[in-house]
């Protein structure tokens, strides 16, 4: 071969090999390949649950990680004396991170650890985000799932911790903190949701508890009575999720909701069956179209809360209770909780039996429960009295309010430091209604309501985009006056041409070019009237966050030439030095 040829060649073959690198490397990385799931277990055990933590543990241990499912754990366990604490396996304290191997021993957890903490906070909303930030860059996965384990206390919180460093007080994630972990993580993962969470804790399955999740969250998993201290089946669901890791969250939810339902009711000493069991599967991308169906709902009775008010009673009084012990109208617990669909279905009886005539109220009762209809996926449940018509989702419906304890001094009182203090009492309906309905006098005038369909929560924008379209709906009884709109914490801007009556869609353009790369925090609210185009009430404002990609610098005008192809001129360099090679070597030969 020609010496000069085959140096040629070999720097063009060079040459074009230096310029690999940018390739798009997408291939490369479907070669290593993605779990198809991992699945995150914040189990807070630092309590008189440790024993059961730790039986479950082993019952995750039965399954075991594999190459498509990794199966991780924060556990927490208890550090006191009391009769009840668990000593087995080694009586470790404090908090450790596993990711779950198989192993056929049922008492002891033999899954290397990762890493030991010491003793943490589970009832701190950064501990939690810290542990699936940390699940999620080491166990990369298509699909996450992440399960709440501990008490449950519906609005009230979740995951108690009885060792809190620093403190004599046990503490607790609240619904705030709750939510805020959930953007976290949902943000950590660019803001993509999560295909399920789930609940392995009692009265969860409560509207302002999922009300916190919807925009973070696909599918999730929660129960409406008191779990049994055994709590899921993990062994059960978990198999079925290693035998087919291509299941999407729904499905996942569903086979937990079957074992749970199943566990409770096949006579097996282990775990003894439970007079009332239920798990529930939520759609909550449903939740924004099944919460104006509610305020609707809720909104017609606070107005007629005179007249309706002994229907309303009635029915509350003779619907599934949550509450632990629940004797007709009064609850002896603070958890006042009611099965929504059958509040709806007997309130509609009562209702057809004074006043047949097509009433808006006995409308929205139907109404009501075909939204539901929509919004749940699968409701599991085993009852002890088949009479009992428990549907999963709950009301918080407490009998009177506290400026009436007089009246009743069973503690079924309104708590309104607490309740309030979610989003959904704070930008819906349903706690309006509670207060006409305590004080028997009829809603004057309700606030509106507003939500926002889209984009999705930080939903990123290309720098090629010069426009995004904010939408979503608002509704007023009487009259929605205006809705208004600001970006970052500025003035207040009305949308043009949105006002009228009942349920209207918003739509909003807002101009990217006029804003920095970066995150910005979008609001929405909503006015009334009170005459005379006069403003009346306005919502709470409920936000959203817009992203927008860095742009490129002005000084290159923006202009690069597209990866495809510069890949492609690589490529084609790459063939034809090796073809001029050929020619030439077989040239010299001849």
């Amino acid at each position: 071969m020609n010496p000069k040829a085959l140096t040629f060649m070999v720097i063009v073959v060079l040459g074009s090999l230096a310029l690999l690198p940018i390739l798009d490397t997408e291939g490369a990385k479907e070669e290593e390949g993605l779990a198809n799931w991992t699945f995150m277990v914040y189990l807070d055990s630092d309590n008189n649950l440790e024993s059961a933590g730790v039986e479950d543990m082993n019952e995750m241990e039965m399954v075991g990680s594999t190459d498509e499912v990794n199966i991780i754990v924060q556990m927490d366990r208890w550090e006191t004396e009391e009769s009840d604490d668990d000593t087995s396996n080694g009586d470790w304290k404090g908090c450790k991170r596993f990711r779950i191997e198989k192993d056929g021993d049922t008492s002891i957890i033999n899954s290397p650890e990762l890493m030991d903490l010491g003793e943490v906070n589970m009832g701190d909303p950064e501990v939690l985000i810290d542990f699936a930030k940390w699940a999620m860059d080491n166990y990369p996965a298509e699909n996450y799932g992440i399960v709440l384990w501990d008490h449950g206390g519906a609005f009230y919180g979740i995951c108690w911790d009885d060792t809190v460093p620093g403190s004599d007080e046990a503490d607790t994630i609240n619904m705030t903190e709750m939510r805020y972990a959930a953007r976290e993580i949902y943000m950590h993962r660019g803001a993509e949701k999560l295909e399920f969470w789930g609940f392995d804790a009692c009265l969860m399955a409560q509207m302002a508890v999922l009300y916190q999740l919807k925009d973070f969250v696909e599918v999730c998993d929660a129960s409406g009575y008191n779990e049994p201290g055994d709590g899921w089946p993990y062994e059960d669901f978990l198999l079925d999720l290693t035998r087919t890791p291509t299941m999407d969250g729904a499905d996942l939810g569903k086979s937990i909701a079957k074992w749970y339902v199943e566990s409770y009711s096949n006579s097996a000493d282990d775990p003894d069956d439970a007079p009332a069991i239920t798990m529930t599967v939520f759609d909550l991308t449903s939740f924004n179209d099944l919460t104006l169906v509610l305020d609707r709902f809720s909104e017609e009775m606070a107005f007629g809360a005179r007249r309706f008010s002994p229907h309303i009673w009635g029915a509350r009084e003779s619907c599934t209770s949550y509450d632990m012990i629940n004797i007709g109208p009064y609850d002896f617990t603070k958890y006042s909780m009611y099965d929504v669909y059958d509040f709806t279905e007997k309130l509609e009886v009562r209702l057809m039996a004074v006043n047949p005539i097509n009433s808006p109220l006995i409308s929205l009762c139907g109404d009501v429960r075909n939204a539901i209809d929509s919004a749940i996926i699968k409701a599991e449940k085993h009852l002890y009295n088949p009479t009992i018509n428990a549907h999963g989702l709950s009301m918080y419906f407490p009998n009177k309010e506290d400026l009436f304890i007089d009246a009743n001094r069973l503690p079924t009182t309104y708590d309104a430091d607490i309740y309030e203090q979610t989003d959904f009492a704070r930008e819906h309906l349903w706690d309006e209604f509670l207060l006409a309905y305590y004080r028997w006098e009829n809603l004057d005038d309700s606030p509106p309501v507003v939500n926002i369909g889209g984009p999705q929560y930080n939903y990123t924008y290309g720098d090629n985009e010069e426009f995004a379209t904010i939408w979503g709906e608002a509704y007023d009884r009487e009259e929605l006056l205006k809705v208004e709109i600001r970006l970052n914490g500025g003035e207040w801007e009305v949308m043009p041409g949105i006002s009228g009556q009942g349920k209207i869609q918003w739509i909003y353009s807002v101009d990217l070019l006029d804003l920095e790369t970066g995150p910005h925090l979008v609001e929405i609210r909503a006015w009334d009237s009170l005459g005379d185009t006069q403003p009346g009430h306005v919502t709470a404002p409920v936000s959203t966050l817009i992203n927008i990609e860095e742009r490129p610098d002005e000084k290159d005008d923006g202009w690069s030439i597209p990866k495809n192809i510069v890949n492609g001129a690589v490529l084609t360099l790459i063939a034809a030095g090796l073809a001029l090679g050929v020619v030439l070597f077989h040239g010299k030969k001849k």
